[in-house]
């Protein structure tokens, strides 16, 4: 009988240590700690009173930032063909999905830029062009979370210059978003996929990742700023309490008419998160696309290589 039994059960059965920890603890291998505690899983099913899919992992598809009508044809497309391949349990619209360029603030003494636009028609477009394809392409039982960004919040900021539009043009009654089943989360508010917290994006600064770890003190994801990047946050305390944050790509244009051919950061691009629910576990993938084409799990997505 091996001299660190003992222990290993004790560790196994007091404590929510991992096998890899309690190896670390003990000072032998996992292998042993396999044979006498069993594998994590198994020992934490054991300890609560989740039904077997708490066990099976959820795969979430984000799209960040496709502020249609701008959206990147080729890029969508490519993600579409993906999103009916993968089969993804959840579709989390990040934000920013409709431009609304129509009611901008910053188009206001633009009318030329405003010519021939109507709100409703930007609705509508965006219902037959980026819902209803969705909603075609994966299963009915999947969730669909649709959360506002800074551009939907053009609506309540048009709004209180026009009161008497209130309900009228509001954008979850207009595409009838609740009825359909999808979940809404209000402008600067989170969204949840296992213990990483879904955001739209609050920072624009060089540094926005760390920003964005330092204020939210936990693992977060985030669109916004059109252009992928990580900052990690370890506690000085607790080695092993790291918090991530990540921004995303985008799937619109990444060189729009109003930057005058300037260059820019944008990258186009989407997410990944594979999560086990009973524990919150999860794995973040950031997918960028380049000219509309991508790799995934060795298979290529994007335009014809002839």
């Amino acid at each position: 009988m091996s001299h660190f039994k003992t222990e290993i059960m004790k560790l196994a059965e007091t404590t929510a240590l991992t096998n890899k920890d309690i190896a670390k603890v003990v000072g032998c291998s996992e292998k042993t700690v396999l044979k006498y505690a069993g594998s994590y899983i198994t020992r934490t099913k054991a300890k609560t009173n989740l039904d077997d899919s708490a066990w099976e992992i959820q795969k979430t598809v984000l799209l960040p930032d496709i502020h249609h009508p701008h959206t990147d044809e080729r890029s969508m497309e490519a993600v579409n063909r993906f999103i009916f391949d993968y089969e993804p349990d959840e579709l989390v619209y990040m934000g920013d999905q409709i431009s609304l360029d129509c009611i901008s603030f910053w188009n206001r003494n633009k009318p030329l830029l405003k010519e021939g636009q109507r709100l409703m028609r930007d609705y509508d477009d965006f219902n037959k062009d980026i819902l209803e394809v969705h909603e075609n392409i994966t299963r009915s039982d999947i969730r669909r979370t649709f959360m506002m960004g800074n551009h939907e919040e053009r609506i309540n900021t048009y709004v209180e210059k026009n009161p008497e539009l209130e309900d009228f043009i509001d954008i979850t009654r207009h595409l009838q978003l609740i009825e359909r089943g999808y979940k809404i989360i209000p402008y600067n508010e989170y969204h949840r996929v296992g213990k990483l917290y879904v955001i739209h994006g609050f920072y624009y600064n060089m540094y926005h990742s760390k920003k964005t770890v330092d204020n939210f003190e936990g693992n977060v994801v985030y669109a916004h700023v059109h252009n992928p990047q990580m900052y990690t946050k370890i506690s000085p305390v607790d080695r092993k309490g790291y918090h991530m944050a990540t921004s995303l790509p985008c799937l619109c244009n990444i060189k729009p008419d109003y930057h005058k051919n300037a260059p820019n950061h944008w990258v186009n691009g989407f997410g990944i998160v594979e999560h086990l629910p009973a524990t919150g576990f999860f794995n973040l993938y950031v997918i960028t696309i380049v000219e509309g084409s991508f790799m995934y799990n060795g298979t290529y997505y994007g335009k014809n290589l002839d």
